[in-house]
């Protein structure tokens, strides 16, 4: 049964049980409106942002080279062998190390989570004494951290376990919710140990840590039977108070009382300060489960804040919840399905225009509705969320889903005014559509099938737009072929047959009594003269010039050569494709470099003037809340965050940062650096106002100073608004105690053994816990302040041979200053140091230009190189594109050929799609804007439905022809009758993208202009050649297939009297 036959009995059917069809309606109503309100919410589809694991393995050993060569490495040798890996992060620090893992999409994370701690307890074997416990983090990338709130006091009291068992604990127990981060310090336990007296008793520090760690545990022994009952037996000698501690007896006479001090305090050595809109405070940072939803995530974390609040033991603090991304990701959903709402709303007003008349239009408008809900219900149970690209599909089809409904009211319109009973037309009207709008709706359908034979970020684009787009269409192909003909054949009208598009029914409701009816009868009369001498003479001139050029179809060609060339040649080669994405920040960071000399006082009188300066510009910038770091180190940050209603005068977010460092006090050697929000996980150039740079090598140290060499040349380059991180000019940082391997080994003693020592006397020796109230306190020894204090009390600590004699610190080493660096990163298993630059905005081209510039104009000393930087959208993925590209224009070409038996007809409706390019490209010229990913795929769908009114218009040429008519007057005859439903159909396309195309990008999360563009110009240039080119073309390949036709019958017909002859 051919597509035409299908449509038509599916319409009489419709047709014949009103009941059945109502019914049907009103089940997708309420199946729709559950799976809507139950449809999870989130930014981004399932994977998109990839599946990440971080690793943490806490070692205050101070020397990021020694964190890494004994916790890092070992960690990364063994993680690097778990599967679907796609690239591996180890970053070493003063006081950790850690490994991030991104995963590739398909990767079951729960395989992989048992294969990493498999991994972990091999390489844990390698770990020195003193390490902390590792922990395994389901998250990572930029997506992970979930809320972030602000614990402002007054009195730090016991803060650390107020927060930790109130706050951090009833947040950790959220089910989606990988860690709570906190960065407060917590008391210990410190047992200083006088030097002189330990040593005057003949103790060490390590003998001594020995000892307490044997004397505080607790120690299943097995079980024993008294009474013929069975026991466990457990072996305990544990602390309950600090005077147990002190009166630890090491000898017959000597306690530690004697020779230590016990202290319960915080060791803030750095003396950190933290405030929050200039109160002080601790900020607490809730991150989530790579798998888990943010939205649902955050709701959680704010209800359970709300409650946590109501503690009264938390009645001192103030807690303010200052950032929520499930919110966030709510407003920008929000913002995006409004915008979509109102491409609807002018969609609808755009039929009205057309159609002038009320209920016409508003059955075909509440189409949109109902194949939204079924494609939204088809979601649901396919377990896929509302999402930033599953709301893009929606929207697309809002201007796409009136195409098929148009088109076949339209055509049963005209045969009920020809004279056809209402029934009869309808089922004509459809019979005769069918096959063009089935057609139609299978070549938008069909360029989501290279997502399937295309790999990297293209395919899981289009294949998170495939299911929104493809049910929707779907819908609104059965919406046409069931719903609509039923809605017109009970509206319409039977007495009168010119009641929708005839000047007589415009004139009775002009006519007709009653206020409101007589403002619709002008609104339509309007409507009428506005068409008349708009759209109508439009029409007109297309056919006539229709008809010139079928008579010159050389001309035509010409123009359309010249203008295809223009475009590439010229136009494009202006238009940049970019490979970023333009995603919106909430916050922005900046970080400050003190000079050496300056004192916390110097550093707390800089911050309070930047906060007087915050708070008095604010409410202009549009910055809710700010928040300042620093201690004892050079280093400082400050942190802002913008606001939902945005700043008094409107300066777009991404100034914002340029405007504040401008007015930062100018203080000598005070250097200020930034560049948005650096994660501290995976860099990446995604985005518009940031670059980075790679350097790889072997030698950490000497990738710093060729880094610190070249930021100064990078930093004076066109369009570079500042350098991060760190001056080329700053000291040394690090001293260093060289061994004397010689000396050491002719008395015994390894380098292992000196350095033992020295981290024990200066660092500490953790010891186990100490229970208390219910709390494991940590403990630790170490000697006192005034024998760690200068280099000559550490030259006089004492190291035991293996024979027992003894030697100094300073007798085996020599003191060296040293540039160290405070973290060493490897990425995918090499040496890492970037250079992050922020980038002017509005220069951000020609900054880009000018690294790659100098860049290749570097020559870098041997063992140091440039490394490529990760892009998500990168050239191996534009080339991808234009595959996915060519095969959609050989999938549809199909498609069209099969559907209308024919070869070579099918090529006059794909010649539409370089037409709608020439559009495309030059509104990206005209507006200055560049091609980015978003705009790429819009391209890919803009080339399934520019063909569609090239298929209308063959197709109602092809049945006029095969009525009997002359092939000119058929193609005349079916443009000035498709010209309303094409015209329409593009214009509810187009109007329908202008409100996503210029929305702020900022409340969307991202900016969909590059996409609009390529719709709107797309369709506005296609639309406006198809009526013109696709017929000179029809007859062009017509007569082209008619010339193969004859030469082939000529040569067969010859071949045939020859055979004769013989």
């Amino acid at each position: 049964m051919q597509t035409s036959q299908i449509a038509t009995e599916i319409t009489r059917i419709s047709l014949n049980r009103k009941v059945t069809v109502f019914v049907l309606f009103l089940t997708i109503l309420a199946i729709g409106m559950i799976a809507v309100s139950r449809l999870p919410l989130e930014k981004y589809p399932k994977g998109r942002e990839g599946h990440y694991m971080k690793i943490r393995t806490g070692w205050s050993s101070g020397v990021p080279e020694e964190a890494m060569e004994k916790i890092g490495l070992p960690m990364e040798e063994e993680l690097s062998t778990v599967r679907g890996i796609e690239s591996i992060d180890t970053r070493a620090s003063q006081s950790s190390s850690e490994v991030s893992l991104r995963f590739k999409r398909d990767t079951d994370m729960d395989v992989a989570y048992r294969e990493v701690r498999d991994r972990m307890e091999r390489a844990s074997l390698r770990f020195p004494d003193g390490v902390d416990d590792y922990r395994i983090y389901k998250y990572g990338g930029t997506s992970s951290s979930v809320c972030r709130m602000s614990v402002r006091y007054t009195d730090d009291t016991d803060l650390y376990n107020n927060v930790e068992k109130h706050i951090v604990r009833p947040l950790q127990r959220i089910d989606g919710v990988a860690d709570v981060n906190i960065r407060i310090y917590r008391k210990e336990i410190i047992i200083e140990l006088d030097k002189d007296r330990a040593e005057a008793y003949g103790l060490s520090i390590s003998r001594l840590s020995q000892r307490l760690r044997g004397d505080n545990f607790t120690l299943s022994s097995g079980t024993v039977i008294d009474g013929g009952k069975k026991y466990l037996l457990k072996s305990s000698s544990t602390f309950h108070s600090m005077q147990d501690l002190g009166n630890i007896p090491l000898s017959d006479s000597v306690y530690l009382r004697d020779v230590a001090t016990i202290k319960y305090e915080v060791d803030d050595t750095y003396q950190r300060t933290e405030r929050w809109n200039k109160m002080r405070s601790a900020r607490v940072e809730v991150v989530k489960e790579s798998e888990a939803n943010t939205v649902e995530v955050g709701n959680k974390v704010a209800a359970a804040i709300d409650e946590i609040s109501k503690n009264p033991k938390l009645a001192q603090y103030e807690l303010y919840l200052y950032q929520n991304y499930g919110e966030i990701i709510k407003r920008q959903l929000n913002s995006l399905t409004n915008n979509g709402l109102y491409g609807a709303i002018m969609a609808g007003v755009v039929l009205f225009f057309f159609l002038r008349q009320f209920r016409l239009t508003l059955i075909i408008a509440l189409g949109i509705p109902l194949a939204l809900f079924i494609s939204m219900t088809v979601m649901y149970f396919a377990g896929d969320t509302l999402n930033m690209t599953s709301i893009l599909g929606l929207v697309i089809c809002v201007g796409l889903l009136v195409d098929n409904a148009v088109v076949v009211a339209e055509n049963i319109h005209r045969h009920f005014q020809s004279g056809l009973p209402r029934k009869d037309a309808c089922v004509k009207g459809v019979g005769e559509i069918g096959l063009a709008i089935t057609t139609a709706t299978l070549t938008t359908i069909i360029v989501f099938l290279p997502s399937l034979l295309v790999g990297g970020e293209m395919r899981f684009m289009l294949y998170q737009l495939a299911l929104p787009v493809v049910s929707a269409l779907l819908a609104s192909l059965g919406i046409a072929i069931i719903f609509i003909p039923l809605c017109v054949y009970l509206t319409v009208g039977s007495g009168s047959k010119n009641r929708a598009f005839t000047s007589s029914s415009l004139r009775d409701s002009y006519n007709c009594v009653g206020f409101f009816k007589m403002i619709v009868g002008m609104i339509k009369r309007s409507l009428l003269f506005l068409y008349t001498r708009t759209f109508e003479q439009f029409n007109i001139w297309y056919n006539k010039a229709l008809k010139y050029y079928l008579n010159r179809r050389l001309d035509l060609a010409f123009i359309l050569i010249v203008l295809l060339s223009a475009t590439y040649f010229y136009a494009f080669k202006k238009v940049e494709v970019v490979g970023y994405r333009n995603d919106d920040r909430d916050e922005f960071h900046m970080r400050v470099r003190f000079p050496e000399h300056f004192t916390i006082a110097q550093k707390n009188s800089y911050f309070q003037q930047v906060e007087s300066i915050v708070e008095t510009n604010k409410l202009q910038l549009g910055i809710s809340s700010y928040r300042v770091e620093f201690d004892k180190h050079t280093r400082a940050e400050f942190e802002a965050n913008y606001s939902d209603e945005g700043g008094t005068e409107n300066i777009p977010k991404e100034e914002v940062p340029d405007r504040l460092y401008k007015m930062f006090p100018e203080i000598p050697g005070v250097r200020v650096y930034y560049s948005g929000m650096d994660t501290g996980g995976e860099k990446r150039n995604d985005q518009k106002s940031r670059h980075h740079l790679r350097l790889v090598g072997d030698d950490p140290r000497q990738l710093e100073e060729v880094g610190e060499m070249l930021k100064p040349a990078f930093a004076d380059l066109p369009g570079v608004l500042s350098v991060e991180d760190k001056d080329s000019d700053e000291g040394p940082n690090e001293m260093a105690l060289m061994v004397d391997r010689d000396r050491a080994s002719s008395i015994g003693i390894t380098p292992e053994a000196v350095a033992g020592v020295v981290s024990s006397a200066l660092r500490g020796r953790s010891l186990a816990d100490f229970s208390g109230n219910g709390r494991q306190i940590p403990v630790r020894m170490r000697f006192s302040e005034e024998d760690r204090a200068e280099l000559d009390d550490i030259n006089n600590y004492r190291v035991r041979s293996d024979d027992g004699r003894y030697s100094s610190i300073g007798a085996l080493t020599k003191p060296a200053m040293l540039n160290s660096e405070t973290h060493i990163q490897r990425s995918d298993k090499k040496i890492s140091y970037y250079i992050s630059m922020k980038l002017e905005s509005g220069e951000e081209s020609a900054a880009r230009r000018a690294i790659y510039e100098a860049q290749k104009n570097i020559d870098l000393p041997e063992g140091v190189s440039f490394s490529e930087m990760k892009v998500t959208f990168d050239d191996d993925e534009i080339s991808t594109s234009l595959i996915a590209m060519g095969l959609s224009i050989i999938f549809i070409y199909m498609l069209i050929a099969f559907l209308f038996e024919s070869v070579l007809m099918p090529l006059s409706i794909i010649l539409t799609i370089p037409l709608a390019a020439i559009g495309s490209i030059w509104l990206h010229f005209a507006t200055g804007t560049g091609i980015d990913d978003m705009g790429i795929v819009g391209g890919i769908l803009l080339m399934g439905i520019v063909v569609n009114n090239g298929i209308v218009l063959v197709d109602y040429a092809n049945r006029l022809r095969a009525g009997g008519m002359e092939r000119n007057e058929a193609l005349l005859l079916a443009a000035r009758h498709r010209f309303r439903p094409i015209v329409m159909t593009a214009c509810t396309t187009v109007f329908g993208m202008i409100p996503l195309t210029f929305a702020s990008a900022e409340a969307m999360g991202r900016s969909f202009e590059s996409f609009g563009f390529m719709f709107i110009g797309g369709m506005t240039t296609a639309t406006f050649f198809t009526l013109l080119a696709v017929p000179v073309f029809y007859a062009l390949i017509d007569d082209a297939q008619k010339a193969m036709q004859n030469i082939l019958a000529t040569v067969l017909d010859r071949s045939s009297k020859t055979i004769v002859v013989k």
